[in-house]
């Protein structure tokens, strides 16, 4: 057996783990930030409408980047889970804005 007190070595992993989780939470709250506007991601895909660039389904869901009440959303393919883009609520061209 080791020397460490099985307290410690509880600790230690949880606090490791808590640690991972946390790292990994951050990485996707970054990539979440990276994603390109809207306009951006209609232009580099060469499309006209909302479209995954991966499957081609048309079927999308959205959320907020912190919360679900929150203006700056992500929009990703609802076949696929693919990030697409973000926009913010109430902005012209924001997808609140077209179905109007």
């Amino acid at each position: 057996m080791s020397d460490v007190p099985f307290p410690v070595l509880v600790a230690a992993v949880f606090l490791f783990g808590t640690l991972a989780i946390l790292h990994l939470f951050m990485r996707q709250q970054e990539a979440q930030r990276k994603l390109p506007e809207r306009e951006q991601y209609l232009a580099s895909h060469r499309l006209d409408s909302v479209v995954c660039a991966h499957c081609r389904s048309i079927d999308t869901r959205e959320f907020g980047l912190n919360d679900s009440g929150d203006d700056r959303r992500i929009v990703a393919c609802s076949q696929c889970d693919k990030l697409l883009f973000r926009y913010t609520r109430g902005t012209p061209g924001s997808l609140q804005n077209d179905s109007a």
